[in-house]
């Protein structure tokens, strides 16, 4: 599936990605708070953004691993916060934080891709060092 035919801007702050069959978050959570968050705070902005009905929706939630880790192109330049180069499509705009939490755990740890250069990482999900969260929900 083509980039043009995978992703649609909706107008209103997510995208739909018809290959995944969801709809992500336009923004993460480090462009929302300009803070970095560990996985834990990471729940906390999930939970509000369910509260807030963020897109007329209650069901955002943590990628899985083949979700976030779909969204990691060669072919797909963008730019993050520091203004590094990130392989994410454009449509989801400059400034991330280049990388997302997972729902995936293991023990203390959880999995973050980063989009710099497509490393899977398990950090603690108490580390808060450049770690965000891009919120998705199902396809409805």
């Amino acid at each position: 599936m083509t980039d043009n035919k995978r992703f649609t801007d909706n107008g209103n702050s997510t995208i739909t990605d018809m290959e995944m069959k969801i709809i992500w978050k336009k923004t993460d959570s480090f462009q929302d708070t300009k803070k970095w968050q560990n996985w834990f705070k990471c729940q906390d902005y999930t939970e509000i953004t369910n509260i807030q009905r963020f897109a007329g929706s209650e069901e955002w939630r943590y990628p899985s691993e083949e979700e976030a880790w779909s969204l990691f192109d060669l072919s797909n330049k963008n730019t993050d916060k520091y203004g590094d180069e990130i392989y994410l499509h454009s449509i989801f705009g400059p400034g991330s934080g280049g990388t997302t939490w997972t729902i995936e755990e293991k023990d203390s740890s959880a999995l973050v891709i980063q989009y710099e250069d497509g490393v899977k990482v398990w950090p603690s999900k108490y580390a808060n060092m450049n770690m965000c969260v891009r919120l998705v929900r199902n396809l409805t």
